[in-house]
């Protein structure tokens, strides 16, 4: 107590010498970026194309933030096939005769080099492929772009999946494994390696020297792509000759013993650059979709260096009027375009976006807080970042809906709105976090219990069709015993709360592969819901190809239908109103553990089928190395179906796959093969 008073003391002495001055605080500190910027595209100097015209009930999405709307990954392998176009899924082309099929045998889910650290995006795309090389003109070969690797591998005979095989182990593996290989076992984690020997059966491979320009514009996926594709790879090949920049057309030609490459820059112009369409990369809605690979040792067009060499930049809603724009801002000084901006890669595999700014404080005030009570300076820590994964940050509850009688949902809202949030050139959402964390796939938030100090993770529900996306909402279920949860059925309407977050899981789409389709099944137990309803909006929304199946398995039917409710409240108005909007494209179904109970309600509501199994709506078997099974509930749920986790090196990890469906990899050995089991 008296050393309370003499701080006191203190500290109000000391402020009194403080000038009023010293108190303020400065604008905010924008972090510099990795690369000089402009806000705006710069509007063109002669006519262009028009905006197309997009087909009625297609439309561009022109609310939802780009920044950030990129998919992490560590290579785009593009397999030249000549082609504008492609099936929906781009491995049944040539009825699944195709490099991009053998490529994903491989490297793609539960393909034999898979690893979901190190995701390899197989695209397909337009540019032709070489010719076989004149000592072997019999040979039908395959020719690949490597970005942001930068390589051509022109020739990949298909006749020979060894070749495949070279490309993947010389070139597409990591050169070093993420921390969670750690506990595999060294055979294991050496066949994860790049092993450089192999490059030397793959003949000709040569350096990416010019701008490699791509457009998304895989009609047979999307139309909107389909529609605005061809036009900007039109719009891109007009506008770069007029601005000094040579457009390279027609195969690559590899000739002589050492395959000696024919750039096509016999012009002598400093600048070259191929436009090609591709195949999906995610985010049809953002249409058109361009991704610009500027090649090491690039100059300005003042001959300075590039600040750009060797990156990949996306870019989303591109319209025939801003190509003159990025070319002259982006391929020949260097700038990012704010506006149009999804996201970029560095050579190293590192993805790049936009952060916010920080509240720097003068030193003097900083000297008052620590002076100060620890709560004063965690407030004011807290007012600058309220929702964060480092600290806890006040909300507030502004709705509590009962869906049973021992489940509800808390609204939760900030406490505090935040006033100062910016990025490079412009002003943040305050839910910037959270929109990364959906666009992510799985994420969780942490509850802080303050009476006993402990924690637990709770797994947000989407926004429902008729609210308005503030505020997070949570499905708690009380559990005897359970300090959070029984903390969390005491608050009402108004109660001040603690969370901290968001913390991202599995990256969904990633896993499946980018522009892959596939099928995903999701048995959810009890609470276990929410990240399946997650999974329905990251990979329903916006994807067309993706089939999902939610099996939810309760104890009772109550809790699954609350007693005396409308049928559509809480989860189940989440679970119908996807399968209104995608009827062909995503099913539910609700079992029970308890056959009877006299305070169940009728079950005339209650949806009761088969169990799934491993064929598509149309009976057809399921093409292998493409879908998940994910299991999520509790502890004992998990372990009862998928097996139980297993620690190594400190970390929680998948572990084998045992329970049910250990037994049915057992039973059905293609099972394993043709499904990835992920235990949430």
């Amino acid at each position: 107590m008296i050393v309370r008073r003499l701080l006191a003391q203190t500290c109000a002495r000391s402020a009194l010498t403080i000038p009023r001055r010293a108190l303020a605080t400065t604008p905010p500190v924008k972090p510099p970026p990795p690369f000089p910027t402009t806000p705006t595209c710069p509007a063109p100097t002669c006519a262009c194309a028009p905006t197309p015209e997009l087909p009625e009930g297609l439309e561009i999405d022109r609310a939802a933030p780009l920044n950030g709307a990129i998919s992490s990954y560590a290579q785009h392998v593009l397999v030249c096939t000549g082609k504008d176009d492609w099936p929906s899924r781009i491995e049944e082309d040539n009825a699944g005769d195709n490099l991009a099929a053998d490529l994903r045998e491989l490297v793609g889910p539960r393909g034999k080099f898979s690893d979901p650290f190190h995701h390899t995006s197989i695209l397909n795309a337009s540019f032709p492929s070489s010719p076989p090389p004149k000592r072997r003109p019999e040979l039908q070969t395959s020719s690949v772009y490597l970005l942001p690797q930068f390589k051509y591998v022109p020739f990949l005979p298909r006749v020979s999946f060894e070749s495949a095989e070279a490309l993947v182990r010389g070139y597409l593996q990591p050169d070093r494994l993420h921390p969670m290989h750690d506990g595999l076992s060294p055979i294991h984690r050496d066949r994860l390696l790049r092993k450089p020997a192999y490059r030397g059966l793959l003949w000709g491979v040569k350096d990416v020297k010019e701008v490699v320009v791509l457009v998304c514009g895989h009609g047979g996926r999307d139309r909107r792509c389909g529609v605005f594709g061809p036009m900007l790879r039109d719009e891109f090949e007009k506008r770069l000759p007029g601005m000094g920049v040579e457009v390279l057309r027609g195969p690559v030609e590899v000739e002589g013993e050492e395959g000696e490459a024919v750039e096509g820059t016999a012009s002598g112009r400093e600048y070259a650059a191929r436009v090609g369409l591709i195949s999906h990369i995610g985010g049809h809605k953002f249409a058109g979709n361009v991704i610009i690979y500027l090649p090491p040792g690039l100059k300005t067009q003042d001959g300075g260096e590039h600040p750009l060499a060797g990156h990949g930049i996306w870019y989303g809603r591109v319209e025939p009027r801003h190509v003159e724009g990025i070319v002259g801002e982006t391929v020949l000084r260097g700038r990012v375009i704010e506006e149009l901006f999804r996201g970029g890669i560095k050579q190293d595999g590192e993805i790049l976006r936009f952060t916010r700014g920080k509240l720097k404080l003068r030193w003097l005030f900083i000297a008052l807080l620590l002076c100060a009570a620890p709560p004063l300076l965690i407030m004011a820590y807290e007012d600058d970042r309220p929702l964060n994964p480092d600290t806890f940050a006040p909300f507030t509850v502004t709705d509590r809906l009962p869906v049973s009688p021992t489940a509800f949902v808390l609204t939760l809202e900030p406490a505090t709105v935040r006033k100062r949030l910016s990025w490079y050139g412009g002003s943040m959402p305050p839910d910037e976090s959270v929109g990364h964390a959906w666009d992510h796939g799985l994420w969780v938030l942490e509850v802080k219990q303050p009476e006993m100090q402990v924690a637990r993770e709770y797994t947000p529900l989407p926004p429902t069709s008729i609210g308005d996306g503030r505020g997070s909402r949570l499905y708690v279920r009380k559990v005897d015993g359970g300090n959070v949860s029984g903390y969390l059925s005491k608050l009402g309407v108004g109660s001040p709360i603690q969370l901290r977050g968001p913390r991202t899981s599995f990256d969904l789409r990633g896993r499946l592969g980018l522009g892959r389709d596939g099928k995903v099944v999701f048995l959810a137990g009890g609470t276990g819901i929410a990240p399946a309803l997650q999974a329905a909006k990251r990979l329903l929304d916006g994807d067309e190809g993706i089939e999902l199946e939610v099996v939810w398995a309760n104890r009772k039917r109550v809790d699954t239908f609350a007693l005396g409710m409308p049928e559509h409240e809480g989860v189940v108005e989440l679970l119908e109103g996807y399968k209104a909007k995608y009827p062909d494209r995503f099913s539910y179904s609700c079992t029970h553990l308890i056959t009877s109970d006299d305070r169940d309600p009728p079950a005339t509501s209650l949806t009761v089928r088969k169990p799934c199994e491993c064929y598509d709506a149309h009976g057809s078997p399921v093409r292998g190395g493409k879908n998940l099974l994910m299991v999520s509930g509790p502890e004992g749920f998990v372990a009862r179906y998928a097996g139980v986790k297993v620690w190594g090196g400190g970390k929680e990890m998948q572990g084998p796959v045992g329970g049910v469906l250990g037994e049915l990899e057992k039973k059905y050995p293609r099972l394993g093969e043709e499904w990835l089991v992920l235990k949430l």
